[in-house]
């Protein structure tokens, strides 16, 4: 049994059973998830609560950020960003790390919520996804465009998925454990 720990921002926070549920029953190897993501974390409260999380020893990692370290109110710059995001990664010698990339945002008038514009998340997400290694990461707008190209909403407030957005990403994100 692998144990899988979710760290980061919002995107993994809004894992309730029922999603930790669904990635555990989706995912062919046997595994246990333990959920440390909270709403409004950016990548410094994921460098100051690393150790603590280190302790558990997991099998896998999945780390969310960016989201929030974006935003104008909260900005925590790239090269910070990156150092920040490669520290966490060096606290889990042992496990296998992969990233949930922020997707993009509802932008309205070339601004999404908060400030926030698709542009510099992107390169966040390339940040984020530069870290974790090819290949490693889950690339949520590539699993959305389905639903995206048939009109379906995969946001319920301009950042945070739908229930059904979230069922393609957690099938993903299982897909990415089993073959870690």
């Amino acid at each position: 049994m692998k144990t899988v720990v979710l760290f980061g921002d919002s995107m993994l926070g809004r894992f309730t059973k029922s999603r930790i549920d669904q990635f555990e029953d989706e995912a062919v190897t046997e595994i246990v998830v333990i959920n440390c993501g909270a709403g409004g974390w950016t990548c410094r409260d994921g460098a100051r609560r690393v150790e603590m999380v280190a302790r558990m020893a997991p099998d896998v990692v999945v780390l969310s950020f960016g989201m929030n370290d974006c935003a104008p109110e909260r900005l925590v710059g790239l090269d910070a960003f990156g150092a920040y995001l490669r520290s966490i990664v060096e606290a889990f010698p042992r496990a296998t790390v992969l990233g949930f990339l922020p997707p993009s945002v509802i932008e309205q008038d070339g601004v999404g919520p908060r400030g926030r514009t698709n542009t510099v998340l992107a390169s966040y997400r390339d940040v984020l996804r530069d870290v974790v290694d090819l290949g490693r990461a889950v690339e949520t707008d590539e699993v959305l465009a389905p639903l995206v190209a048939a009109g379906v909403p995969t946001h319920v407030d301009g950042i945070h998925l739908t229930d059904e957005a979230y069922r393609l990403v957690i099938r993903a994100l299982a897909r990415l454990v089993d073959a870690s």
